[in-house]
């Protein structure tokens, strides 16, 4: 009898244990459920950010008289090529 005993005592300690870290892991996917949405809500607020302002910039070329553009055209090619790298960015939190 004291084997049963034993062995229940030592299964019921196993459980115990296995129900702890169970809930651990919960509380932890939980934890990572949390930051994967915070992540995709901020990369989603990013990439709404870049649209606008790719819309402000495409608002400001076709307003832009040709000397203007002129003037204009290397520091719009740098703003846009720094929203594409945002928005690559934003896109990288997905994947």
């Amino acid at each position: 009898m004291a084997l049963k005993q034993d062995f229940s005592e030592h299964l019921k300690a196993q459980i115990g244990i296995w129900r702890a870290q169970i809930k651990e892991h919960q509380q932890q996917l939980e934890q990572t459920g949390a930051m994967a949405r915070a992540n995709y809500e901020n990369a989603i607020a990013q990439m709404e950010a870049n649209a606008e302002e790719a819309g402000k910039l495409l608002n400001n070329v076709q307003q832009a008289s040709e000397n203007a553009w002129n003037d204009m055209q290397a520091a719009t090619q740098k703003a846009f090529e720094q929203l594409q790298k945002g928005w690559a960015d934003a896109i990288g939190r997905f994947m």
